[in-house]
């Protein structure tokens, strides 16, 4: 996992026959509630095995309470998730992680960190329990996507990320 968390012996990933089983629980790493450069990328780290989570497990408890709200795109990819394993089926792959490129770490006005990054995904996978109904391809980009954030209240809170501009 992103955050360094060991896998159990009895894990078993998601394939096109089977969902997940045995998945490990991702547990927010204490640098994550620092408002420096490294609490921002365990933040990032912890977001990315909480999604991840979900796409495994169905549960998307972890990733939306790191989330804001507002962020629609998000949203609909979390109840997407709610409603394939809702409706019998499963995910496997969707792991996306991103690391924050250099010199990128910088504070808005606002409040709002808007964090270039390298991002990395494994691909996606869904299945309603009988055939694959969807795919998306793995990727790598590193100039690809800001994310924002911001570090209120003692905690991190995921806004978005968008396309950055050449």
């Amino acid at each position: 996992m992103a955050t360094g968390q060991e896998f159990p012996d009895d894990f078993e990933p998601a394939t096109l026959e089977h969902p997940a089983r045995n998945v490990p629980k991702p547990v927010m790493p204490e640098e994550a509630k620092q408002e420096t450069e490294t609490g921002a990328q365990a933040f990032l780290d912890y977001r990315t095995d909480a999604v991840w989570y979900a796409f495994q497990t169905g549960d998307t408890q972890l990733a939306r309470e790191v989330t804001a709200d507002g962020c629609e795109n998000c949203m609909v990819q979390f109840n997407r998730i709610d409603t394939i394993y809702s409706d019998g089926g499963w995910i496997a792959g969707g792991y996306e992680g991103g690391s924050i490129l250099e010199e990128g770490f910088i504070r808005g006005a606002d409040g709002v960190y808007n964090i270039p990054v390298e991002t990395k995904s494994s691909g996606v996978k869904v299945t309603d329990g009988d055939r694959l109904i969807s795919q998306q391809h793995p990727f790598d980009t590193s100039e690809g996507f800001n994310v924002n954030l911001i570090f209120r209240d003692g905690k991190w809170v995921y806004i978005t990320a968008s396309p950055r501009n050449p």
